[in-house]
């Protein structure tokens, strides 16, 4: 199993959204890094001597924010993948700054939903039409427990589409 295959199933056992951004951050992070070398010129001595120091892990293409900005910089992704990369880190950043751990049904969490351009387009948005049903119906107990399960399923799908078209569009 791949270090992008654990952690995708470690987002099954998160029990806050504070969590999955965590872990997102980190598969969208270990994805940028690892298509990276597929922008730059494919010849062995400039991958060697100049691809090679920029990404290793004390080099300065650690962060997912430089190493996005720079995939984007190059034309390699869409505006909007950019964008959406650029929402789970800050999302992430807004996260790890509050005082307690961001739940599921945390409004913030149902605006980082509603911000991203993977779900809020095509024939993804139904998402969204799921998710305000939910939100917006009378709160017993076990619309609650199934808003709260769709969330995190709408969030988990959301990362996973995310990751498909970084690949896809560097990869083009």
């Amino acid at each position: 199993m791949s270090r992008e295959e654990e952690l995708f199933d470690a987002i099954d056992h998160c029990e806050t959204a504070t969590c999955f951004l965590q872990v997102s951050n980190k598969i969208i992070n270990l994805k940028l890094k690892e298509l990276l070398p597929q922008v730059f010129v494919q010849d062995e001595f400039v991958m060697q001597y100049a691809v090679a120091p920029l990404i290793k892990e004390d080099g300065p293409l650690v962060t997912t924010d430089v190493v996005s900005k720079l995939i984007f910089a190059m034309g390699k992704i869409s505006l909007e993948t950019y964008a959406d990369i650029g929402l789970y880190d800050q999302m992430l950043d807004y996260a790890l700054n509050q005082p307690a751990k961001l739940s599921y049904d945390d409004d913030m969490v149902y605006e980082f939903i509603t911000n991203q351009a993977t779900l809020t387009k095509g024939e993804d948005s139904f998402y969204l039409d799921s998710i305000n049903q939910l939100k917006f119906s009378s709160f017993e107990s076990f619309s609650q427990m199934r808003y709260e399960s769709l969330i995190k399923t709408v969030l988990k799908l959301s990362c996973e589409m995310l990751i498909e078209r970084v690949t896809k569009e560097i990869l083009e």
